[in-house]
């Protein structure tokens, strides 16, 4: 399978790693702004250099992989679909409902797949709780406590503190949870949060959300979204009536060092979690999407599955802004 990986950041590093691990996949093209980062990037992983997306939509590359900030995935997932290929987008789906409508309709009129990250559904712990839940090892859950967070990522050019292009710390990180408890615990019945945003005491910019979700079951959960963390942290607690799942990323590492530098501090890059397993959950989401090609088997998120996602970041966002609770039930089917 011929891939073409779009972005050259974080993500799109992450991701070609990931796929230069895999045997029945060649990485075809690497499309980025920057020739220099591309050449060495496609020196490194013995690919093509590509700096205008329509050439590398006229190869015959079978999936487009597209690790762009959020306000580009509508533009390129489009594009890529009118040349008839298959399509991997990194999470979020899209900035609004609208958006998600409109990439979902393109993909179904052009007869093209479409994949989006959701790699919490992949990372062990995760997956574990999420089979222990449904099967009911903690019985009916009661209350779910979950958080995530980081240092602010500062990204190219600063699209991260542009909430119009990143959707802010509720839609680009929370996405995770949102998606992840959506599949563990049923649908999200209303939505009610709060924000905080300012400088820290060293004058960089700060970010903070708490987000209550109530499940149709009943089931409350709490979700704390941070952008003012040293390192990267992420934990959850699970609580029902016969028992608890529990589990914080932090008690995975009995040994610790931290040494700032310079270069560290201005790198910008999106903190992420560490792995201790053998492959990342990255690249089991990657094989599982090419999996699902090969053989057309269903992913486990589907990309509606993403727009709901999507739909709880909104709903958060706008109780934000409106102080009040947002009720899931009163709004339209999103698709």
């Amino acid at each position: 399978m011929k891939i073409g990986v779009v972005g050259t950041g974080t993500m799109g590093k992450l991701h070609l790693d990931a796929w230069f691990n895999m045997k029945a996949v060649t990485i075809s093209g690497i499309l980025g702004r920057d020739k220099s980062l591309v050449d060495q990037l496609a020196e490194k992983y013995r690919s093509n250099t590509y700096t205008e997306y329509e050439e590398l939509l006229n190869t015959d590359i079978d999936v487009i992989d597209i690790c762009l900030p959020t306000y580009l995935h509508k533009e390129f997932v489009t594009k890529a679909a009118q040349h008839g290929k298959h399509i991997i987008c990194e999470k979020p789906l899209a900035l609004n409902l609208d958006e998600c409508r409109a990439i979902l309709e393109i993909c179904h009129t052009y007869g093209v797949q479409l994949f989006v990250g959701h790699t919490l559904r992949f990372l062990p712990e995760y997956k574990h709780a999420h089979d222990q839940v449904k099967s009911g090892v903690i019985g009916e859950p009661g209350v779910v406590r979950l958080s995530r967070g980081g240092p602010y990522p500062l990204g190219r050019d600063s699209w991260y503190q542009d909430e119009v292009k990143s959707g802010g710390v509720i839609l680009d990180l929370g996405i995770h949870e949102f998606d992840w408890v959506r599949w563990t615990f049923g649908e999200v019945e209303r939505v009610m949060a709060k924000q905080v945003k300012r400088k820290g005491e060293n004058g960089n910019s700060i970010e903070y959300a708490l987000v209550t979700l109530r499940m149709l079951s009943g089931t409350i959960v709490h979700i704390e979204l941070s952008w003012a963390k040293e390192t990267f942290e992420s934990a959850f607690e699970i609580a029902g009536n016969k028992g608890m799942l529990t589990h914080s990323d932090r008690e995975s590492y009995p040994i610790k060092l931290k040494i700032k530098n310079e270069e560290e501090q201005n790198s910008g890059g999106v903190a992420l979690p560490k792995n201790i397993g053998t492959n990342s959950p990255l690249q089991l989401q990657l094989e599982h999407f090419t999996k699902c090609l090969e053989n057309d088997e269903k992913p486990i998120i589907s990309a509606e599955d993403a727009m709901k996602a999507v739909e709880i970041a909104v709903a958060a966002i706008e109780s934000v802004n409106s102080g009040q609770p947002v009720s899931l039930l009163t709004k339209k089917e999103v698709f």
